[in-house]
């Protein structure tokens, strides 16, 4: 397990992630945050700015190990089922970011924050279950073939600059369109790709009878003792390059409205979301980065079965680098060095949700994610699985609880808990692991933001002329004339 924690360093050595923000990110007033999502509910958005000093996202969630604790202690122990094996991780730490309004129903908006992701795709079972244990006498006299799989894992700093706008509103319907051009500055990345490998094991000795994998790191981190050098990993990776990627999305809004806008003093009363039911679809994180390998980065081969091999377990043991991993694979494997040019897609999804507002503070949406990442012609993948997020929630200005529900198309179900109280917001993805003695999942989030409602503002939006104090009221109220039905 030593050299998978070398490889997951990568991403989780130097900052604080799947899910992301779930529940919050789905509601417009998420602000710039919900940006990262579907740029468009920028236009029209209940703020008039919203910045966002400082947040942070971290979701996992696996099959492979599980965190509990026991009379001893407690640790990392592995799922022993024989299914498919999967690992999904997303992380972000945040900066400055901000979204301001401008008259015309317009908005602009700026992100910058570091992001890590980690996929593994359709691990074979018995390889991860074994491994590190192949002498352990609970799996003797096994055989084993076609284990495959394929990880990967980036870390990566991003700048993105939004701009949403409100296509068309004739006081019944509105369309926004938004997209995000995004700056990519790839720090570190990592792979393991095992195209077979066959094995069987017999009285404490292994016989390797087949072998097809590559393994690598890219090369800003040879320096480090992790890989191949002998500094500390204590600061971030050099960059490696520049890239562009880009979000867009749409918006379609029912509006509900008030037939008499003007109350006894003459003063319009607009409530923060003026919506009855929205539609939305939106295609994130859209690029790719390249990287080179690294000094140890190799490919392993064995065509001819290899004697068997005593205690093999031992051959892993204590390894603190992928340079050692290496010379532990040639004592039995033909190893080669990989020097090459390799590319990583962005965790590219299609995200599609409907949201309906029940006119008194109560909310329910349905989001679902689409991974697009196997219509990219990349050498790796950094992904999403497909998803479905249920979102009720109550949200009055400056207070909200969310409830999330997720569901993931290897049939992981997390039921998420978050609030939000003024400037903060904190909540976990996935509430229900922390109530579980075999906890395969962990995730929280939190962002702290100074914003400022349109209806609490003299003026709606940011520069330009000022339209009067008769267009806003700090009173909100809610929804009225409400149509029987929900879509149309």
């Amino acid at each position: 397990m030593r050299v998978l924690q070398v490889v997951l360093l990568v991403c989780f050595s130097q900052i604080t992630v799947a899910q992301s923000f779930n529940g919050f990110v789905h509601s417009d007033f998420s602000g710039i945050i919900g940006a990262q999502l579907q740029p468009a509910n920028l236009a029209g958005s209940p703020y008039k700015y919203d910045f966002s000093l400082i947040n942070g996202n971290f979701f996992l969630t696996n099959n492979i190990a599980y965190n509990t604790k026991t009379e001893t202690g407690g640790g990392l122990f592995r799922f022993l089922e024989r299914e498919q094996k999967f690992l999904h991780s997303n992380i972000a730490l945040g900066g400055l970011s901000g979204m301001i309004s401008l008259a015309g129903d317009e908005s602009l908006g700026f992100t910058y924050r570091m992001r890590a992701h980690a996929s593994a795709i359709d691990l074979s079972p018995d390889f991860i279950i074994q491994f590190g244990r192949f002498s352990n006498p609970r799996f003797d006299n096994t055989v084993v073939t076609n284990q495959q799989g394929d990880f990967a894992t980036s870390l990566w700093r991003e700048l993105a600059l939004t701009y949403a706008k409100v296509l068309k509103d004739d006081g019944y319907n509105r369309s926004k369109f938004g997209a995000s051009l995004k700056q990519i500055s790839p720090r570190a990345s990592a792979f393991l790709r095992v195209n077979d490998f066959d094995y069987e094991t017999s009285a404490g000795t292994t016989t390797i009878n087949n072998a097809d994998l590559s393994f690598g790191y890219s090369s800003n981190l040879n320096e480090f003792e992790q890989f191949d050098g002998d500094k500390a990993l204590n600061k971030l990776p050099a960059s490696t390059g520049s890239h562009i990627a880009l979000d867009f999305g749409f918006v379609f809004e029912r509006i509900a409205f008030r037939a008499d806008p003007k109350d006894e003093n003459g003063t319009m009363r607009k409530p923060d979301i003026d919506y009855e039911f929205k539609i939305s679809a939106s295609i994130t994180d859209l690029g790719k980065m390249t990287f080179e390998t690294g000094s140890a980065s190799a490919t392993a081969l064995v065509q001819v079965p290899t004697a068997n091999i005593n205690n093999i377990d031992l051959l892993f043991e204590g390894l603190t680098s992928v340079r050692m991993f290496k010379d532990s694979l040639a004592t039995f494997a033909q190893v080669d060095d990989l020097n090459i040019t390799y590319t990583v897609s962005l965790p590219t999804s299609l995200n599609l949700g409907y949201d309906y507002n029940f006119g008194n503070d109560f909310y329910a949406g349905a989001a679902a994610r689409i991974d697009l990442t196997s219509f990219s012609k990349t050498d790796f993948r950094l992904n999403y699985l497909h998803s479905l997020t249920l979102n009720p929630r109550w949200e009055q200005g400056k207070k909200a609880i969310y409830m999330p529900l997720y569901f993931n198309q290897l049939g992981d179900f997390h039921w998420g808990l978050a609030a939000r109280y003024g400037a903060i917001t904190l909540g976990t993805q996935s509430f229900n692991s922390l109530l579980t003695k075999e906890n395969g999942s962990a995730g929280f989030f939190f962002s702290v933001n100074l914003n400022q409602l349109k209806a609490n503002s003299k003026k709606p939006y940011c520069f330009g002329t000022s339209r009067g104090t008769a267009m806003t009221n700090t009173e909100r109220t809610p929804i009225y004339k409400r149509k029987k039905w929900i879509l149309f």
